[in-house]
């Protein structure tokens, strides 16, 4: 059977006729047979042409199979059951037919090709195995978990076409990574014609595990709790020890003869009275195949008041008003320095509201901001923002996890206009002593780098180096790559420090600019050599240039005067006791140029009195400052400045709440309202605002239990319910998902979600339409691979039945055909392509050379002259021959000669015939 891939090339046959045409036309003179041989060669080679071009093809069916084994090599498998599977392979591919294909994929959490899959044939005759069980060890990979979609995804994506398809899985059957859950994917595995046929694999027998440590997540001080442990065993044991810890410290033994089974035993109530985060670990003292499964942790949050805490930056004091009047509010307040955040989301979960007060992005860390987010938007806890120098846009909030958690965004309602900054950078000797491992210098280098990835692509840059004399290093130009460029060449030389002559030479470049703001940053660490009454003048023309000047100081930098002409030049002093600073203070005073901040007095103005968080409050006093931003679209302003911009915003984030005051809360710019009378109630109403709902308040129950690496979760309700639940989850690297509740029952509702990576998995449960919560902490504290080691065998069937596989099947099951013939499709193209050269090499052969019928005749003679000479036998060599008298030739001399006017009329009649 033949057809065509392309047949639309075969409107070209309709050029036959054509060809017959001209045919006829041409050549009228040659001979007849000569003609038509051309003809034939010329019309096959065409039509050779076409159809290859027209992709014919030839269909025929045979049987053919292609294979891949998965064998699954997590840590929960023993060697020996590898050794098994290999053996089963080797038998299989040995029972292949030549033309049959096979590969071979090794897995556990993430997935490695042991063998490409190819026809057995290309197996070298020496191979006496496919794959050993040192070879699957070879493949470093992470094998605490098992991804067996995955490993099907990729199964499937290396069979090809127009062969019977089949995957042999070799596991035990725990899915316990990936995330989504194979029942969930059967369908289109179904839908991808490709044979599963499951082998089970025996798991490592593990005398005992500790499954799961219950406590609940939250409790009021002095209130009694218990404590509950889930034990799995297999098999009887007797006199099974275990201890139980409270922050390291053991507070009670226990001792329990188990048969083989799963148990839930209870240990002790508790009763705590001093408020925080308390975390319990249960340990077995035994010893087995897993020592990571045996023991478990969980945490309790003890709370009597609401917690409230602060993170600051510079000296804690600062934050004295506001936790003054917090705790007369009613509120446990704790401060600290930004530094020492947790760097674990759980830890963060016990404070219900965190107050960020005038804090840099660039002082946490962005895994740290992603957990404020989830802290927000998945606990259900309230955030709140406080302004100042260092917040917001100037600490570089923007295109950050802050900025999308808050209610505002960075860049102000109004375009700003661009900036021209001059950077004049103190190359003298000095500068090349060392601070720790890097130079002065160096440090000075990477704050200018980041200031200038903080500037957009309008703003434009120069770059000054002085030390005896002044070094243009770069004019004031806007590509960002080329100043980074021209700032890393610079290099440290000794000689005096020209401060002012570097800085009036700024001062000229910035004049002749037609920015409309302009900035001026003095960096040194020596004195100037000048007079300083010469330098204080030229500060003066800066300032009435109306272009502000920065001066930062280290070492021993003359920092009075550089005090002054900073006062005078319009802009503020800078002084760096910890070299190590450096990069982040030159990246902040860039950040100022962006004028995000605000600096004179106004009267706040109340936009919704309606409010609680500014209920009472009509008459607020001024302030001196704030920071310049734009709210959002979903978001509330309650107070506005003089120029319309939000001075306090807030909305819903998620489950949470977040609140941004873009003033202080520090005599700087808020001076008036820490003497305020309604100061405290002001911040007691904001905290509130923020402040979750507690889990008493919630008129449901949740339960989360752990199996198979698959936690189960279910929200048990008061009274039948028809109402919809919605479950967020965090796992301990941050990443959220919400759960789908299914309704069970009038009053149960389930959900299902995968815990891939050992931690802490925050779960809170909500109603659809109000604000009560339950929170539950499921501590994972070893791999998901440890935690069980029964071979799923529902699974391993559900895969093949679902995909008409076959579960456990026979060595001959394995590599046996299908029963149908599948179709194969072989192009002829080449195979004609090359036919139509050859012909029409031929038939120009033929079209070129004067071929007449005496040269075809002489050549047959010729060739049958051959023909008899080969057939004489060495025998006859010698002997006479008579010949016949006809045969006898006539000497050539004794041949009549020829006229010449005959010879001629000869030659021109052949020429003619040869046309």
């Amino acid at each position: 059977m033949f057809d065509f891939r392309a047949p639309l090339f075969l409107i070209l046959l309709a050029a036959i006729p054509l060809l017959i045409f001209l045919q006829r036309r041409a050549h009228r003179s040659t001979a007849q047979w000569r003609k038509s041989a051309i003809f034939f060669l010329r019309g096959t080679a065409l039509l050779c042409a076409i159809f290859a071009l027209a992709d014919l093809h030839r269909t025929h069916k045979e049987q053919r199979l292609a294979v891949v084994f998965l064998i699954d090599t997590s840590e929960s498998i023993p060697s020996i059951q590898h050794e098994k599977a290999l053996k089963k392979i080797n038998a299989a591919v040995a029972s292949l037919k030549p033309t049959d294909r096979f590969g071979i994929i090794n897995f556990a959490r993430e997935t490695a090709i042991l063998r490409e899959i190819r026809s057995k044939q290309d197996l070298p005759v020496a191979d006496a195995s496919v794959a050993s069980v040192e070879t699957l060890a070879e493949q470093t990979f992470q094998r605490d978990g098992t991804d067996i979609l995955t490993a099907l995804k990729r199964a499937i994506a290396l069979l090809p076409d127009n062969y019977h398809r089949r995957i042999v899985l070799f596991s035990d059957g725990i899915h316990n990574a990936g995330g989504t859950p194979i029942k969930d994917y059967l369908p289109l595995l179904s839908a991808s014609d490709v044979e599963i046929l499951t082998i089970p694999l025996e798991t490592i027998k593990d005398a005992v595990q500790v499954v799961q440590l219950q406590l609940p997540a939250e409790v009021h001080k002095g209130q009694h709790f218990g404590i509950d442990v889930v034990i799995e065993t297999d098999g009887s044991i007797p006199n099974l020890n275990a201890t139980l810890y409270r922050e390291d410290t053991p507070i009670d033994e226990f001792e329990w003869t188990l048969p083989s089974g799963r148990y839930v035993r209870s240990l002790l109530t508790e009763q705590i009275s001093e408020e925080g985060s308390h975390t319990y670990r249960l340990k077995l003292n035994v010893t087995d195949e897993i020592p990571e499964n045996n023991q478990a942790d969980a945490v309790v949050q003890i709370q009597d008041k609401p917690q409230v805490t602060v993170y600051t930056e510079g000296n804690l004091s600062n934050t004295t008003p506001l936790k003054t009047v917090l705790e007369e509010n009613g509120f446990s307040v704790e401060v600290m320095f930004a530094t020492e955040m947790p760097t674990e989301l759980v830890a963060l979960q016990r404070s219900d509201v965190l107050i960020l007060n005038n804090v840099p992005a660039d002082a946490l860390s962005v895994e740290q901001q992603q957990h404020i987010e989830n802290y927000v938007r998945d606990l259900g806890h309230g955030l709140v923002v406080i302004g100042g120098r260092r917040a917001y846009g100037p600490g570089g909030y923007t295109d950050t996890a802050l900025e999308r958690t808050l209610p505002i965004e960075m860049t102000p309602r109004e375009r700003k206009d661009a900036v021209a900054i001059v950077f004049v950078l103190d190359t003298s000797g000095s500068m090349a002593n060392y601070v720790g491992a890097r130079q002065k210098i160096q440090l000075a280098i990477e704050g200018v780098r980041t200031g200038i990835r903080n500037l957009d692509e309008e703003d434009m840059a120069g770059i000054l180096g002085f030390n005896t004399d002044v070094h243009r290093i770069s004019d004031l130009i806007s590509d960002q790559n080329a100043l980074i460029s021209a700032v890393s060449k610079l290099r440290p030389t000794g000689g005096t420090t020209k401060i002012k002559d570097a800085t009036e030479k700024a001062y000229e470049m910035l004049k002749a600019n037609e920015a409309k703001r302009k900035h001026i940053v003095l960096l040194s660490d020596g004195k100037s050599d000048g007079a300083e009454s010469a330098f204080l003048e030229l500060a003066t023309q800066i300032a009435e240039a109306r272009i502000s000047l920065t001066t930062i100081a280290i070492g021993d930098a003359n920092r009075q005067l550089l005090t002054k002409v900073a006062e005078i030049g319009g802009g503020h002093p800078v002084f760096v006791e910890n070299i190590q600073q450096l990069p982040e203070v030159l990246t902040e005073a860039v950040r100022e140029t962006r004028r995000y901040i605000v600096q004179e007095p106004f009267q706040p103005v109340i936009a919704v009195p309606e409010e609680p968080i500014v209920a009472g409050i009509d008459t607020p006093p001024e302030l001196l400052g704030y920071v310049s931003t734009t709210e959002k679209g979903a978001s509330q302003v309650f107070i506005r400045s003089h120029k319309d911009e939000p001075i306090l915003a807030g909305w819903n984030f998620g489950l949470g709440k977040s609140v941004a005051w873009t003033s202080d809360a520090q005599p700087v710019w808020a001076k008036a309202w820490i003497s305020w009378e309604n100061f405290g109630k002001f911040w007691g109403q904001t905290i509130n605002w923020v402040l979750p709902a507690t889990d008493t308040d919630a008129d449901f129950d949740l339960s989360v239990s752990l199996r198979h690496g698959v936690a189960q979760a279910n929200i048990d309700t008061r009274t039948a319910s028809q109402a919809s639940y919605k479950l967020h989850v965090v796992g301990p690297d941050g990443t959220s998902e919400s759960v789908e509740m299914q309704q069970g029952t009038p009053t149960r509702y389930s959900g299902t979600f995968q815990m891939p990576n050992s931690g802490a998995y925050i779960v809170t449960a909500q109603r659809e339409g109000d604000e009560n919560r339950r929170t539950e902490v499921l501590s994972l504290s070893y791999p998901a691979e440890y935690a069980e080691f029964e071979v799923d065998t529902v699974l391993l069937k559900m895969l093949a039945a679902g995909t008409t596989g076959i579960y456990e099947p026979t060595p001959t099951q394995i590599t046996k055909p299908a029963g149908i013939p599948v179709e194969k499709k072989v192009s002829l193209a080449r195979v004609l392509l090359v036919a139509a050269v050859l012909l029409f090499v031929l038939e120009m052969i033929l079209r070129r050379f004067s071929i007449t019928n005496r040269h075809l005749t002489a050549f047959f003679e010729q060739l049958r002259g051959k023909l008899i000479d080969e057939s004489i036998s060495p025998q006859t060599i010698g002997t006479p021959v008579s010949v016949a008298p006809s045969d006898q030739r006539v000497p050539a001399d004794t041949i009549p000669p020829q006229p010449a006017e005959a010879t001629m009329t000869r030659l021109l009649a052949a020429k003619k015939r040869a046309r």
